[in-house]
């Protein structure tokens, strides 16, 4: 049987690498097409209520990362 890949987690209050931050974005489009951002927004929102500020701003690279990545998706290629 095959081992997946362990990737490097960062640190509570790294921030994340560019590959991950891509690779949520990427993941999120996928589950939720154009709907995406507005997660995103939702937990970048829910992150700042509660003063996780380090999450909020992982939150916010990744929305913006998701609305780059939209802009130069095709329509029919999302759901």
């Amino acid at each position: 049987m095959a081992e997946r890949k362990r990737t490097k987690r960062p640190l509570a209050g790294e921030t994340p690498s560019r590959d991950d931050i891509w690779q949520a974005a990427t993941l999120l489009i996928g589950v939720y097409g154009r709907d995406a951002m507005q997660y995103a927004d939702g937990r970048r929102s829910e992150r700042q209520e509660i003063g996780d500020m380090a999450a909020a701003r992982t939150w916010n690279l990744i929305a913006s990362q998701i609305e780059h990545l939209l802009q130069d998706a095709p329509a029919a290629r999302l759901h």
